[in-house]
């Protein structure tokens, strides 16, 4: 049965491509025949670049770190289709202009802003009109102030559609998918944490929640739903990264075994997360001292938080960790991918990549890694909970049972007398074996145990009988129904045929004593455990000095009475 979880992801996913169905499907991009970059000065102009060849680099390298002004150049081909739009990585940027030379010579120019350019819906792609005339264009060039990052340099091309075209429907259904399986994760890990308070669940929860936001800004998705710039937009996406680094840290600290991680290593990832998002919260400020190093700063914070993830993996994998194979299995992907990343975007002659359906796929791996993990301990945790119930409920036992017979003890009948008398059992009976001293004398220990093991199963025939051993040779009967004085007296004598039937090599028939207490059903005048025992035992002496071998019981209604009582020995004694 689908269950309505499962048919709001469907819905979501349905709704999510279908705002994807506007996508342009026969604009492409344009090759064109050289593409060339040059970093300038805040008030250098085209026309002082055009004439310093050596300042322009036409290949896919060399990108400055935020410089004031970045050019671009395209030269383009008659046999190519006519270039419309200039596409790039949607990023903050102050002012775009763009100049088109046509075949015949004559030049269009346009400015944009942030909120001028178009943003893609399949894609982290911005779009910008090129200013065309009637005249194909045969050379674009482009300015770009104060960019933020070097990807808005280095993922710039044309496009032959007005507004831009994005990612191919293919690869836009593939990462609508991955947003909809994060929910998956998301939505498992929340009833977890709801149901049993698991910290690692309630991390894992936030940082698969920064996952599917930044997932729905690095596919260009958000625009779907809402529009954003590209400051709030760069901001929103790094802030979920340190979301999703400061809660991975978290994760990994709580999630790992604790005997399998070391407490320092512990409290070192607990007090790192806090650090690193205040750290990408400096990276994000929009004050331009910062764009020539916010990026620079982001990358840092990646490598350490890298760092500590090997540390932490390693230190609970030396430790005999077995729910840490689980994080080496998802975060090995996305850590790989992080480094490279990183390593394209700092090195000078690299060309920085930015491969959202890579990215996304490894951070899928690792959540499916992580959700199996979280399953695993908490079938481990419920294991560990079991056995933990199961050693408590043998030490109880073991505490309120006696060991020799298997009846339950004094300290038990002490504690539970009140709820036992409210349930019915209100007659009770103590019995004491005769000359239980002579049997240890003439045939040991051995057989004084067999004896009490014997005893003991005699006492438990009656179903509405409840059997304690008070110590030494004393046991005790807590009895409800009717007859409930006769059947004290028939599990009396059924203690010597049990020993008769069950204990070899005995000279003579051990018998047993009693004194009984019989309460009617009417509402009991007292219910303390103490008076009832201590009048239980003035009668077992009575039957001790009668005899032995009978029982003297006392009818009453409650347990301070005053009536008198007779010896009544309630079947003639029994011979050897």
């Amino acid at each position: 049965m689908i269950t309505g979880w499962q048919k709001a992801w469907v819905a979501g996913l349905i709704a999510l491509l279908a705002g994807l169905l506007p996508m342009p499907t026969t604009a492409q991009p344009i090759d064109a025949a050289q593409a060339c970059h040059a970093t300038a000065a805040a008030d250098e102009t085209y026309a002082a670049l055009r004439h310093a060849p050596e300042r322009w680099i036409c290949s896919s390298s060399r990108y400055d770190f935020g410089p004031e002004r970045q050019f671009m150049r395209f030269r383009l081909s008659p046999n190519e289709a006519t270039a419309r739009s200039f596409v790039t990585q949607a990023s903050p940027f102050e002012l775009i202009t763009i100049w088109v030379v046509d075949q015949a010579g004559g030049v269009k120019s346009a400015r944009f802003g942030r909120a001028d350019v178009h943003h893609l819906t399949n894609g982290p792609l911005m779009a910008a009109t090129l200013p065309l005339s009637n005249s194909a264009p045969r050379m674009v060039v482009v300015r770009i102030d104060k960019p933020w990052n070097k990807n808005i340099i280095s993922q710039a091309r044309l496009d032959s559609d007005p507004r831009g075209s994005g990612w191919p429907i293919r690869e836009v259904v593939v990462m609508a998918i991955i947003s909809g399986l994060l929910i998956v994760p998301l939505v498992l890990n929340f009833g977890l944490y709801a149901v049993l308070r698991l910290p690692y669940a309630l991390w894992h929860v936030v940082m698969v929640s920064g996952m599917l936001v930044q997932n729905l800004l690095l596919t260009g998705f958000i625009h779907i739903f809402i529009e954003l710039n590209s400051d709030a937009e760069a901001a929103i996406s790094m802030l979920c990264l340190g979301v999703i680094l400061s809660s991975a840290l978290l994760f990994m600290g709580s999630f790992i075994e604790q005997d399998c991680q070391s407490p320092w290593m512990r409290r070192l990832l607990r007090h790192s997360a806090p650090a690193l998002i205040l750290g990408f919260l400096i990276a994000t400020l929009p004050f331009d001292a910062m764009r020539p190093y916010g990026m620079i700063i982001i990358a840092g914070l990646l490598g350490i938080n890298f760092s500590l993830l090997f540390a932490a993996m390693g230190d609970a994998w030396r430790r005999k960790s077995r729910a840490v194979y689980f994080l080496i299995a998802g975060w090995t992907p996305a850590l790989a991918v992080g480094l490279y990343r990183i390593a394209c975007y700092l090195l000078p002659n690299a060309k920085p990549t930015d491969e959202p359906a890579l990215v996304q796929f490894t951070l899928a791996i690792e959540v499916i890694a992580s959700t199996l993990g979280i399953v695993f301990r908490f079938v481990e945790l419920r294991r560990e909970a079991e056995n933990a119930s199961l050693r408590a409920l043998t030490l109880e036992t073991a505490a309120n049972h006696d060991p020799l017979t298997g009846l339950m003890n004094r300290h038990l009948i002490e504690e539970r007398f009140a709820t036992l008398y409210a349930e019915g059992f209100r007659t009770m009976a103590v019995i004491d074996l005769d000359h239980f001293k002579a049997v240890n004398d003439s045939h040991g220990h051995a057989v004084g145990d067999a004896v009490l093991r014997a005893v003991g199963l005699a006492l438990t025939d009656d179903p509405q009988a409840r059997a304690f051993r008070m110590g030494g040779e004393e046991f005790l009967l807590l009895i409800r129904g009717t007859n409930a004085a006769e059947r004290a007296e028939r599990a009396r004598r059924a203690i010597t045929t049990r020993i008769a039937a069950t204990v070899p090599g005995l000279d003579r028939l051990v018998t047993a004593s009693m004194g009984v207490v019989a309460q009617d059903l009417s509402p009991p005048q007292s219910e303390d455990f103490s008076t009832l025992y201590a009048r239980c035992d003035e009668l077992l002496y009575k039957a001790k000095r009668a005899g032995r071998n009978r029982n003297v019981c006392e009818r009453a209604k409650g347990f301070d009475t005053d009536h008198g009582n007779a010896e009544l020995p309630a079947h003639p004694p029994l011979r050897a």
